[in-house]
């Protein structure tokens, strides 16, 4: 099915600033972002001038969630799902000066591949699909938040309702920053639903020093995990691994890696 074009309509944020949005739900995660951000530790460094690798950018909230903590930094935003890219577009042109923003996804080689989109849950876009992760991990974030059973069985009925799949354009990290001069990133920050590894493979040996920190959603789904925990380890990061409350009995982990000396 191919995608039809969509206005993005404007949710206000609890301190008045009107963002582009999917839908309103997008905007539910910003408590958890502004307040008790598992981006904290990766934005301990930085600066004014530091570059920021937002891989997943969906509609910029995380990009924006930089741009307050960090006056200066510079934010390369990657979204290749056509919706949410309008979204995080219209917003980095708002609201967040210093933030670019890239129609395509990020992986281990160019091409293409096919990008799977969820109207009803355009977080969960990816070029990854895996029907029983998803399941799973929804499943985790309605038992954790006490989801009586009438409102789950609405949630699933309308959770796959107008799926759209189409082909997406696919670049490496590597010919970014080649592209862009960028020799130091301050830091990576992936989400893209099980296409964790790809990213990362995406860079050169020779580029990987002047990246100082990684912070991943990564989905423990065959191997995944471990083998983003051990790529990052040969790179010489040390990592921390930890789950949030609203994942747990799901596949969804953070993975926070620090080049030791920064």
């Amino acid at each position: 099915m191919t995608a039809a074009q969509h206005e993005p309509q404007r949710v206000e944020l609890p301190d008045g600033r009107l963002v582009a949005v999917t839908n309103p739900q997008d905007v539910l995660v910003w408590p958890s972002l502004s307040e008790d951000s598992p981006y904290a530790d990766g934005i301990a460094d930085l600066g004014d001038g530091d570059v920021v690798i937002d891989v997943g950018a969906h509609i910029g909230l995380t990009a924006l969630y930089f741009t307050d903590k960090v006056p200066g930094v510079r934010v390369l935003a990657f979204e290749p799902a056509r919706r949410t890219n309008a979204c995080v577009a219209d917003n980095a042109a708002r609201l967040m000066p210093g933030v670019r923003v890239f129609d395509v996804a990020l992986g281990a080689e160019p091409g293409t591949a096919e990008l799977t989109f969820l109207p009803n849950h355009t977080m969960m876009a990816t070029i990854v699909s895996d029907d029983a992760d998803d399941e799973r991990n929804m499943t985790a974030v309605l038992s954790n938040f006490g989801v009586d059973d009438d409102t789950r069985e609405q949630f699933w009925r309308d959770f796959r309702d107008g799926a759209e799949r189409y082909p997406v354009q696919v670049r490496t990290l590597a010919d970014i920053l080649d592209d862009e001069g960028i020799t130091e990133v301050g830091l990576l920050k992936i989400d893209v639903e099980r296409g964790e590894l790809p990213v990362l493979r995406g860079l050169r040996a020779e580029q990987w020093p002047g990246v100082r920190r990684v912070v991943a959603e990564v989905h423990a789904v065959d191997g995944n995990l471990d083998a983003v925990v051990e790529l990052l380890h040969r790179q010489g990061y040390s990592t921390k691994v930890f789950q949030e409350d609203v994942f747990v009995g799901g596949s969804v982990h953070i993975v926070s890696a620090v080049r030791p000396g920064t």
